[in-house]
């Protein structure tokens, strides 16, 4: 094409308005947190003590975890999806948002009698717990991925795994409205375990859909 040319259609071309990355992001995650709250009600249902769970100290603990993963995601994705810029603050965030956890399950089943450790950490719902979180998080973690396959990332990889963090935590928020557990060594690590299925997928999915 000639110099002309470019020149001439680049005159004509009319730019619509662009939509703000923050706004992009947060559509595509509010549409995918409408269907995973559909999937909880119409597959798991609600805890019929949800009430109760409300006010219980190890439900507050998790929820306030579950917020801080997915602050800090947020805020990687906010950043991750202009071209050239970095994570900021993100991994070490959600490094001390898990480390915390871990911590706070490992005092937990120290403190809990040897015959009941067992128990502490498998819960009654373990062969579903991690699964479960998973699954919930595919439509959020899609949505994501969707949006910011229409923005600019520069790292297809990173920009995945965090998508799968925001994806995971806010599946396993949801989820919370069903589970009926209340030891944190059981979060720690099924809670942990599904969200990391979560990130990884979406780091794989990230080097395919991402990648310019």
């Amino acid at each position: 094409m000639k110099t002309n040319d470019l020149i001439a259609l680049l005159a004509s071309d009319t730019l619509q308005p662009q939509i703000p990355v923050r706004q992009q992001l947060l559509r595509q995650l509010l549409l995918g947190a409408v269907v995973c709250g559909v999937l909880l009600f119409t597959l798991f249902g609600l805890n019929p003590q949800m009430d109760q769970m409300a006010v219980h100290p190890a439900f507050i603990t998790k929820m306030m975890w579950l917020t801080a993963l997915m602050g800090f995601s947020l805020y990687g994705l906010f950043r991750l999806a202009r071209p050239g810029v970095g994570a900021g603050h993100t991994l070490w965030g959600i490094g001390l948002a898990l480390l915390a956890m871990f911590s706070l399950g490992l005092l937990q089943l120290l403190q809990t009698d040897s015959g009941a450790q067992t128990a502490q950490w498998m819960g009654g719902s373990w062969q579903v717990c991690s699964v479960s979180i998973t699954a919930l998080s595919l439509p959020v973690l899609g949505a994501l991925l969707w949006a910011l396959r229409q923005l600019a990332p520069t790292r297809p990889v990173l920009t995945g795994a965090v998508a799968g963090v925001l994806a995971g935590s806010l599946a396993a928020s949801i989820y919370s409205l069903h589970c009926t557990e209340t030891s944190l060594t059981f979060f720690a690590v099924w809670y942990v375990a599904g969200m990391a299925l979560a990130t990884g997928l979406g780091a794989l999915l990230g080097t395919r859909w991402l990648r310019w």
